[in-house]
């Protein structure tokens, strides 16, 4: 649906509807410029899911300025009381909220260096879900045929590692061995030879070792399933797509990295400790140019992390944050403060996040409420940095 009207309220083409193809926004270009008002129009379009994206690269492409929003703003502008809803009706709505609302320039197109960073982010966080998925399945399937496989992953401090079983040495060690008969039915140096093989270096002395430890966990263990059973298929299976999964994300994160380096903001942002250079594109990905904010309580709304606030007489409520926003953006900037609160520990004590991290737990706080609380000091920080092109430098300091 496409309609056109001024500042005035005059209405210069009423709403229609086109089918959603090359020739048809050709068309609309053209009576565009057959009213004399191209110079002077702004295209205005409602963020839908993938939908919106021929028609506003077209526009954009066409050189025109493309404001797309987010529904919910439209959705709250509207004065009207009755229920009506129409195609035709949402497009004199929507212009009625372009001409009323005070749009932020953080709602026009941005350039194709940020939509591909955007782009790559959002491949990667899909990955990551399925992984995550794919992760589970996989220590259930080793819960089921190798039931000791926690006993097997320790660290030099003789204490268990959980996450070793997501390295390539062991995922490969499983993908061969998927069974505990078959590790006990399989002769020491073997076994040693197939831990060494996703390693660069010469280490089957010290596999050996291990080989012999791992022979005799597995023979005081007892498997849920035969070793001809199918689930043991189905771990070999999940390894190999998980480990293929893993690989093509490794690929997406060495991108995004790439990519982010050639924007202006990358070392600024980069400089804090805790944020490392994957998340550091992450965070350009989600927020794009920071030059388009005004203030840091833009990026704040943007992410929908402003807390909800509703007054009435001397009744004031502090709701929770409206997670209106980009909430890609608000899981990345979340995975940022549990890393920074991690680093901090030993390496920067001082760190701003770090201290307002613990002033949260000391008030007795939640952790995940303590965690959300720094996202707006770390926004706060990112557009200092951005604003006043500075790096953060940490004040503790070691002799």
């Amino acid at each position: 649906m496409f309609y056109i009207q001024s500042k005035h309220g005059e209405v210069l083409l009423k709403p229609v509807e086109y089918s959603h193809n090359l020739k048809n926004f050709n068309l609309i270009d053209q009576i565009i410029d057959e009213r004399g008002v191209k110079s002077d129009i702004t295209v205005f379009l409602e963020s839908t899911s993938s939908y919106h994206y021929p028609i506003e690269r077209f526009f954009v492409t066409k050189e025109y300025k493309v404001h797309t929003v987010n529904p919910n703003i439209v959705k709250i502008s509207k004065t009207d009381l009755r229920k009506t809803k129409t195609d035709a009706l949402d497009c004199v709505l929507m212009a009625a909220c372009y001409f009323k609302e005070k749009f932020k320039s953080n709602s026009v197109k941005t350039s194709d260096i940020y939509d591909s960073l955007k782009t790559l982010n959002r491949q990667y966080l899909a990955y990551e879900k399925t992984i995550t998925s794919l992760k589970n399945r996989y220590v259930r399937l080793l819960d089921i045929c190798i039931p000791c496989h926690d006993v097997l992953m320790y660290s030099p401090n003789g204490k268990p590692n959980k996450a070793k079983r997501y390295t390539a040495k062991f995922m490969n060690f499983f993908s061969q061995y998927p069974h505990l008969d078959m590790i006990i039915n399989t002769r020491i140096d073997k076994l040693a030879n197939v831990l060494n093989e996703t390693l660069e270096l010469n280490l089957k002395k010290r596999l050996t070792q291990e080989a012999i430890v791992i022979k005799a966990v597995c023979k005081e263990s007892y498997a849920g399933v035969e070793s001809t059973h199918t689930e043991v298929d189905n771990l070999r299976q999940v390894i190999d797509t998980l480990t293929n999964l893993m690989k093509t994300q490794g690929e997406i994160a060495s991108n995004i990295i790439e990519l982010s380096k050639k924007t202006k903001y990358f070392t600024n942002i980069n400089s804090i400790n805790g944020i490392g250079e994957l998340t550091t594109g992450q965070i350009i990905a989600e927020l794009g140019d920071i030059n388009r904010f005004k203030s840091y309580k833009e990026i704040t709304a943007y992410l929908g992390l402003d807390p909800i606030l509703r007054q009435s007489g001397k009744s004031v409520y502090y709701g929770p944050i409206s997670k209106v926003g980009n909430r890609n953006g608000r899981k990345v900037i979340y995975t940022v403060i549990k890393n920074i609160v991690r680093t901090s520990s030993t390496k920067d004590t001082n760190n701003p996040i770090y201290v307002y991290y613990h002033k949260r737990l000391a008030e007795k706080k939640p952790k995940k409420y303590a965690t959300v609380a720094c996202s707006t000091k770390l926004i706060r920080l990112i557009f200092c940095l951005c604003k006043n092109d500075t790096f953060y430098i940490s004040q503790t300091f070691t002799t």
